[in-house]
């Protein structure tokens, strides 16, 4: 397919398939995808065979060369568009490798011009706070019209109404309500107000979650930076953060922009302070609400009045002094028991403090106790973030998108003993800073990392060699991520035969591989739904419950990696997505796979540009051509001899049966992106 003229449609000429072609495709696809079922039986496709019979030993070189190439293409990148093997042909091998690992080299000027597009994203973490406060602020207010409301009719019909602002309900209760609205002008103009305001209110936010994953989309299929992106991939999901917990949504955009982004070539320890300071994982995994167990008095004045701030945590008052600074030397030493919320008691909260040990460092079995996590927990008290009023906010659903704040007055200022290390009383805030240097250089913490980046870029089962090579160069490189990543990728493991074609595609990873093997771009102006933005804006503030999604559009790219079992952003638990491809085999996923292909290569996923695969269909061109230009352009040459000939039979061209029924070549290229080569990477 040639890059040149896009249209939205995959063959814009072609009539919509109808349903039996639709079923025969499937069919077809998930024959050549059977092996995928199972584990098992995935290595009856590990070979890369060629059918043509050319045997000379300078092809077999050429092969191999192309091999190497492909299999860097698809591990620091998502796959390769048409031209990108004679690309990095010209340039060589090492070099395009060492280029990737220094993307501030390569020039990226055609996403940069897409990103512009995206103002909310242009904006600073203070206005993006604030206009979260401002859309919280506004639907606090609708929601204390609606309880108004509910409760006037209440009163008036003597029954218990459950109606929207400005809505109806059933009944008395929906008469009651629009006798109010029709009698009362005032009340009227309250709810047109609110409704406008709140709606005002929510577009950017809501915006600003749609540019935020549509940005990702967008460097993953067009960007020149490929490693780069495959790494800010791996570390969002290895300090993972679900954006359904809110005030998520909006801190998750600041964590990968100001966290995750800026360290990924950088010292391991920058990057782990920069997530244990960042608001969004202080919410996420509660660490902004953890404080002493037994926290000081209040200070008082002479006449005995309080001159500190009061501050609600919970059913708790804590009181802070005007600069938030320890009290002084002549405060009274007694303590305040903690206060209890129902069932939850107020006071040291432990989430963080295990996440940090069990997947952000040392791993699961990196030699810690329970005990450990409690300590870890002391030392990180009063780790919190401050709302815009620079106290510390509320615990509730409204709780505001502010930044990161040491309070004193929250922290456990006891000794303490981590991993076998005694950490003195009075430190303060450096107690926390003690444990992030304890954990970063803890060997256990060089090993789970390395092992996880072997996963991620080499082999389900990483070679043991490597991982200890991977511990060598963090300990003499002092955490120099770029510096473990480059061994990794100038390994003999990262080429051996147990490295290529052994890791399944995420799907993201396939989802993105298929509009760059199809020469595709994003549509900037298509990825933005203006018709979603209230339902968006709702969900920052009320994430789906029960298990529910956001961004389940089917006719986006972002809707359909959701409905092949990836919602971006959007794991519930610490540990993020798995990096074991292995996880990602089922037979519902190879289903919603290939409807997907279907619904790609159909033009059906609105926010995709696709040439025009009828330019290269060649008129006349029979479908044996067809099939072997296709495959050389999508699997470059990789196609297995069983894939082919099972294009070739339904294609009519096998040797039992000569008639072609002309597959159109958007069938084909659905198949061969359904195929175990493309599954593969």
């Amino acid at each position: 397919m040639k890059p040149a003229e896009k249209t939205k449609s995959a063959n814009p000429s072609a009539s919509p398939m109808t349903c039996s072609p639709v079923r025969t495709a499937a069919s077809i696809a998930l024959a050549i995808a059977f092996g995928l079922l199972t584990v098992q039986s995935a290595s009856a496709f590990m070979s890369i065979a060629s059918d043509s019979a050319t045997p000379n030993s300078d092809r077999q070189s050429k092969s191999t060369e192309d091999q190497k190439i492909l299999h860097v293409l698809n591990r620091i990148g998502y796959g390769p568009r048409p031209e990108d093997v004679a690309k990095v042909k010209r340039i060589g091998l090492s070099a395009y490798i060492d280029d990737q690992l220094h993307p501030d080299r390569i020039t990226d000027t055609a996403v940069d011009q897409k990103l512009q597009a995206f103002t909310e994203l242009q904006l600073s973490d203070e206005d993006i706070a604030a206009k979260y406060k401002d859309f919280i602020t506004s639907d606090q207010e609708a929601a204390k019209l609606r309880q108004k409301m509910r409760k006037e009719m209440a009163a008036k019909t003597g029954e218990t109404a459950s109606v929207a602002a400005g809505g109806v309900a059933a009944g008395k209760a929906g008469q009651s309500a629009q006798e109010m609205m029709a009698t009362d002008p005032d009340l009227m103009k309250q709810i047109q107000d609110t409704r406008e305001h709140l709606a005002k209110a929510a577009e950017p936010i809501a915006l600003l979650h749609e540019e935020f994953v549509a940005s990702k989309l967008i460097r993953a299929v067009e960007s020149q930076r490929q490693l780069q992106e495959v790494l800010v991939d791996f570390w969002s999901n290895h300090f993972n953060i679900d954006i359904r917990k809110a005030p998520c949504g909006v801190l998750k955009v600041i964590d990968e922009r100001d966290v995750i982004r800026p360290h990924i070539f950088g010292k391991f320890r920058d990057l782990l302070e920069a997530s244990a300071k960042s608001p969004a994982m202080l919410v996420y995994l509660d660490n902004f609400q953890s404080v002493a167990d037994q926290l000081p008095p209040a200070p008082r004045t002479r006449r005995g009045r309080r001159q500190v701030t009061e501050i609600q945590n919970g059913s708790q008052t804590i009181y802070f002094n005007p600069a938030n600074k320890m009290l002084p030397s002549t405060t009274p030493p007694a303590t305040v028991a903690p206060a209890q919320t129902g069932k939850r008691k107020v006071g040291l909260n432990e989430n963080y403090a295990r996440e940090i040990m069990e997947l952000h460092t040392l791993g699961v079995n990196g030699g810690y106790t329970q005990q450990d996590v409690r300590e870890v927990a002391r030392c990180l008290t009063g780790w919190s973030i401050a709302a815009s009023d620079g106290l510390k906010p509320r615990i509730n659903r409204y709780g505001e998108a502010g930044v990161f704040q040491f309070f004193p007055r929250l922290h456990d200022d006891g000794e303490k003993n981590v991993l076998g290390h005694r950490i003195p009383a009075g430190g303060g805030e450096k107690d926390g800073e003690i444990v992030l240097d304890l954990l970063s250089k803890d060997p256990a913490t060089r090993k789970h990392i390395s092992y996880q980046l072997c996963q991620r870029l080499v082999s389900d089962d990483p070679p043991v060699q490597l991982v200890n090579r991977c511990v060598e160069t963090w300990q003499h490189t002092d955490g120099d991520l770029r510096e473990v990543v480059r061994t990794i990728l100038t390994s003999p493991e990262f080429y051996s035969a147990d490295s290529m074609r052994k890791k399944i595609k995420s799907p993201f990873e396939y989802a993105v591989s298929s509009v760059r093997a199809l020469d595709g771009h994003m549509d900037v102006d298509a990825m933005v739904s203006r018709n979603q933005l209230p339902r968006e804006a709702n969900l920052m503030v009320r994430p789906p419950q029960g298990g529910g999604y956001m961004d389940v559009n089917t006719t986006s790219l972002v809707g359909q990696v959701a409905t092949m079992g990836q919602p971006l952003y959007q794991y519930q638990a610490p540990t993020g997505f798995p990096e074991d491809s292995r996880k990602w085999v089922s037979s519902g996923a190879l289903i919603a796979r290939l409807n997907f292909s279907l619904s790609l290569t159909q033009g059906k996923v609105k926010d995709v540009l696709l040439a025009d695969p009828s330019e290269d269909a060649g008129g006349a061109m029979d479908s044996r051509k067809l099939i072997d230009r296709m495959s050389a352009q999508i699997l470059h040459g990789e196609v297995s001899p069983s894939t082919r000939a099972t294009l070739l039979r339904e294609a009519g061209q096998s040797d039992s049966m000569r008639k072609d029924s002309a597959l159109p070549p958007a069938t084909i290229a659905a198949l061969l992106l359904g195929s175990p080569e493309f599954q593969r990477r």
